[in-house]
């Protein structure tokens, strides 16, 4: 455990122990650590935890340092014009020291202290143009008057950097953002503050008894699904895009990582013990805290559903008003094929939705409906006895078998279609909604026209069942939505071809508040960026429009890079152009169409979630799903 957040541990305090000296503004040298943080706060972005950040700048004219106190200032130019005597507006300011290389009245930059590695490193605004040679000079500048001279490396955080790297190491020691992402020991995923019992439960199989609402569970391994508990802290870190992110961030409960969780011998004696969990961007708190067992009384959540509609509905009859006859995925996946007649990239082909009607039949027929009203009218207590009725609902679903008019209109449609192979997925009224994300709840299933393995049937089966799952139905409980109203369509398309890229992106910037900017999560090949295997880090990235910062051109900020693809990006520049254009295309043409606003919500804040892909062939974009983010 690091000395700072051992500090914190079992109490609440300032950041630090030393007393903030607020008529320290400035120091043109740092000789000891005591110095740095009566200067430091938190940084403008909070993509790395536990982090505390100064500001500096040279004086180029006058040749002098100075190193800023980052509570008083929180921009640069608050500095330059209230202790400098700059005279000029933010705008002319703007101009002069991030783009114009030769008549720059400032050098700008921050130093960053990693608290879990003792690093520090300097990093410039993502927007900064600043050429080699002045980079250089900064830095040696730093260098020659901080005590962490040998500790000082230079961070690679945009492309434009990373590719002034051969000439910058000549000179310099850098540090790419994987080697930032690799030292740091926290993050915070969802942040909060929770009463409960603290359990240490190093994996959700093994658990001797089950997991209560009223738990505070620490564990090793990344579950496959978020329980129903009031915190969760975990050894693994997690890509912001995740699943298990997703959920944490939709039900508002405190999630952090923090990789020496087990090895901690004073964390461990809070084991079982009521405890206080408070997570922050850059830390956590835990002490101990008197029982409350506390009482939740959750409004009761009513669907509307269609199931009138029997006929199948092509990709381009779908809209956003079809989602209580299709379910939010199919009908969102009709928006984004509409998009696409006039965009640049693809959704996958032969893509239609089933109604609600034909899952109801199923219902019917099978007997589930009347053992899902039973389940309503008496829900069980205990865990067991829920699992026992939710498989025999599921065991109905899957053993009996499907209407044979249905069958044979979809053996048509597939046999038409000039494609083999087809993704069946879960499309319900009960997922990718505003307030309800249901990320990874539902199932979806691969059909082969060629594999007896892999029929219609089962497919349709499997999907249909999953809405009876214990982890969807324990989530819906946690929300509110009434059981009665739930229902599974079906969205169709043939399987996606072999990918180069795979990947997640929110449209709005989630590190820094009101700040324009494209969340990206990408990873070579097929592997899966939403369910990651240990271990596995993908690009994480942040893509910025085009502003008179960057002289107008699209800026991409690197926070990690793939394991798997030798540290180089997995997409190019111009994929990454390509790709950003279309999700502003797609999130403009939502906002108009399909979009409820909430009161003071502003465009640049309002995010969706979507997932994309590009082919391993052609290298073509496509897009195969959208929802709102939830956060």
């Amino acid at each position: 455990m690091t000395m700072r957040l051992r500090l914190f541990l079992l109490t609440f305090i300032c950041c630090s122990s030393v007393v903030i000296l607020w008529s320290q503004r400035s120091l043109t040298s740092l000789t000891d650590k005591k110095q740095f943080l009566q200067l430091a706060g938190q940084p403008l972005s909070s993509k790395y935890g536990n982090i505390a950040s100064i500001k500096l700048i040279i004086d180029t004219k006058k040749e002098k340092l100075y190193f800023i106190s980052s509570k008083n200032f929180r921009y640069h130019y608050d500095f330059a014009t209230q202790q400098l005597f700059y005279p000029y507006d933010l705008y002319v300011f703007n101009e002069e020291n991030y783009n114009a290389a030769s008549k720059r009245d400032y050098l700008l930059a921050n130093i960053n202290c990693n608290e879990a590695s003792g690093m520090y490193y300097l990093d410039l605004s993502v927007f900064d143009q600043m050429p080699a040679n002045r980079i250089i000079q900064l830095f040696e500048a730093v260098k020659a008057n901080a005590y962490f001279s040998e500790q000082l490396v230079f961070l690679l955080n945009t492309e434009r950097l990373i590719a002034l790297k051969p000439e910058l190491d000549k000179h310099i020691k850098t540090a790419t953002p994987s080697d930032i992402y690799a030292a740091i020991d926290y993050q915070a995923i969802s942040e909060g503050k929770v009463k409960g019992r603290l359990r240490f439960e190093p994996n959700f199989d093994s658990l001797k008894t089950p997991l209560l609402a009223t738990d505070i569970v620490f564990t090793k391994a990344t579950p496959e699904y978020l329980p129903t508990v009031r915190g969760l802290m975990l050894t693994a870190f997690q890509t912001p895009l995740s699943h298990l992110v997703i959920l944490a961030k939709n039900r508002h409960i405190p999630i952090g990582v923090y990789t020496r969780l087990y090895n901690d011998s004073l964390l461990r004696t809070l084991d079982q013990q009521w405890v206080e969990l408070t997570i922050l961007s850059d830390t956590f708190y835990i002490k101990k805290a008197e029982v409350s067992l506390g009482t939740t009384n959750v409004k009761k959540v009513h669907l509307k559903k269609d199931l009138e509609t029997k006929s199948l509905i092509a990709a381009a009859d779908l809209e956003p008003k079809l989602a209580e006859t299709v379910g939010n995925k199919a009908a969102n996946f009709g928006l984004l094929y509409t998009v696409s007649q006039s965009g640049n990239y693809k959704v996958p082909e032969a893509g239609f939705a089933i109604p609600f009607y034909w899952y109801e039949e199923h219902a019917k027929r099978s007997g589930a409906d009347e053992l899902i009203r039973k389940l309503i009218a008496h829900p069980p207590l205990d865990p067991d006895s829920l699992q026992l009725q939710l498989k025999a609902i599921r065991k109905c679903f899957t053993k009996t078998k499907i209407d044979t008019a249905l069958l044979h209109q979809l053996e048509n449609r597939l046999d038409d279609s000039g494609f083999r192979t087809f993704r069946f997925r879960s499309s319900t009224n009960a997922e990718d909604a505003a307030g309800f994300s249901g990320a990874g709840l539902y199932a979806s299933k691969t059909v082969d026209l060629d594999d007896c393995n892999k029929t219609i049937s089962e497919g349709l089966q499997t999907v249909w069942a999953s809405l009876w799952s214990y982890e969807a139905y324990i989530e819906r409980t946690y929300f509110g939505i009434a059981d009665e109203d739930v229902a599974m369509g079906v969205l169709v398309h043939r399987s996606f071809p072999d990918e180069a890229a795979n990947g997640v992106a929110i449209t709005k910037n989630i590190y820094r508040e009101s700040y324009a900017g494209f969340i990206i999560n990408v990873q070579k090949g097929d592997v899966s960026v939403v369910t990651p295997p240990a271990g596995i880090i993908c690009d994480q990235l942040v893509l910025y429009p085009a502003n008179e910062l960057s002289a107008f051109k699209r800026t991409t900020e690197v926070i990690t890079t793939s394991n798997l693809n030798e540290g180089k990006l997995v997409l190019s520049d111009t994929e990454l152009e390509l790709l950003q254009s279309e999700l502003e295309r797609i999130k403009r043409y939502y906002w108009k169409h399909a979009h409820t606003p909430k009161i003071n919500e502003e465009y640049d804040t309002f995010g969706l979630d979507l997932e994309f892909k590009f082919s391993a062939v052609t290298r073509e974009l496509y897009i195969k799903q959208v929802r709102i983010y939830n956060d």
